[in-house]
């Protein structure tokens, strides 16, 4: 059986932003949070030479209180359209 691909409608929340996103069932987690970085500029690394990748901040996106794993993808969650996903950096 074939996996349709889809995309819906959701709100990612972060701090006091909200963005409207279309989440592609193929994407993972990961890239969506690399999308997320990108379009609210979240990235605290860029002006910094020689800091290890692992330093950089921790963004993490989180639905029904659970954290997602960046290597799920979007069709195993069951996120339904107008959802809510939770985003946060620490």
């Amino acid at each position: 059986m074939a996996i349709r691909n889809t995309t819906r409608m959701c709100f990612v929340v972060e701090n006091r932003r909200r963005l409207m996103m279309d989440l592609d069932d193929q994407q993972t987690v990961g890239q969506v949070k690399e999308e997320i970085r990108q379009i609210l500029r979240l990235d605290p690394d860029d002006d910094l030479v020689g800091i290890d990748s692992h330093q950089r901040k921790i963004l993490s996106l989180s639905y029904a209180g659970a954290i997602l794993d960046e290597s799920w993808r979007m069709y195993d969650l069951g996120i339904q359209p107008r959802a809510q996903v939770q985003c946060c950096q620490s």
